[in-house]
């Protein structure tokens, strides 16, 4: 009779991912927004901001494609005279996967393409004797790189959930390298 036992709870476990898999499938239209903290540290430029997503798109089960835009608010360095300010942000478009280990908690992960622009802008101010002189340096520059990120969460439903994540964005140009990483707060609705 316990070789029953044992038998029906293999039988059970192994049948439980199939069940599970069933039970947390979140194929549809999905729109989620991220709000967080973005960081630059490019040679003697360093700085952190704030950051804002917003991106759509639709899921296969696991898998899924996403369109969104990403935007930074300034970054601001001062070093050795040099003041330095900077703007980024862009669209991305990429593909997206999402594990549910528990039928509330998951794992995503997503990678694409990161169309970006950047504007910086640089004073450079010397002073000679009394006087102080200064220059005004811009740069306006944009490029295609790629953005990454994994994430971890919580579904409250079928329809939300909210989670936090780590995010890269490459913005490596001619002019302006702006190469961000960001963590933040996520919340989506599936529909």
């Amino acid at each position: 009779m316990k070789k029953i036992h044992i038998a029906a709870a293999l039988i059970a476990a192994l049948a439980a991912p199939s069940a599970f898999a069933q039970a947390t499938d979140r194929t549809g239209f999905f729109i989620e927004g991220r709000g967080g903290s973005a960081s630059v540290s490019e040679d003697e430029f360093d700085d952190t901001s704030t950051a804002f997503q917003i991106q759509g798109g639709y899921r296969w089960g696991a898998i899924g494609i996403e369109g969104g835009y990403a935007t930074f608010n300034d970054f601001n360095d001062s070093d050795s005279g040099l003041d330095i300010n900077a703007e980024l942000d862009g669209y991305t478009l990429g593909i997206n996967g999402r594990y549910n280990f528990t039928p509330q908690w998951y794992l995503a992960g997503r990678v694409g393409a990161f169309f970006w622009d950047a504007d910086a802008n640089a004073a450079v101010c010397v002073v000679a004797g009394t006087n102080q002189v200064c220059n005004l340096i811009d740069a306006d520059t944009d490029g295609t790189d790629f953005y990454a990120g994994a994430s971890v969460g919580y579904d409250f439903n079928e329809m939300f959930s909210m989670g936090v994540a780590y995010d890269y964005f490459g913005a490596d140009g001619d002019d302006v390298t702006l190469d961000t990483n960001v963590f933040s707060l996520t919340g989506e609705v599936r529909f």
